[in-house]
């Protein structure tokens, strides 16, 4: 038996009802930054200052 990890973003704006960001498929390696990379498609942003943006408070901060 073996484990897969499970990896979440979340946004970092203080109001966010529904802050968490995943992926639901099996992908290598098993990465934020990959995971970050395929957020990316679905409009989450990582900001200059390392906090992530779901896609409704993306728009907020630009």
């Amino acid at each position: 038996m073996s484990a897969d990890a499970y990896l979440i973003l979340l946004c970092d704006h203080p109001s966010c009802e529904y802050p968490e960001g995943h992926w639901p498929v099996r992908f290598e390696p098993h990465t934020h930054r990959e995971l970050r990379r395929l957020l990316k498609t679905r409009g989450w942003r990582r900001t200059r200052d390392g906090r992530d943006l779901c896609p409704e408070h993306r728009k907020a901060a630009q």
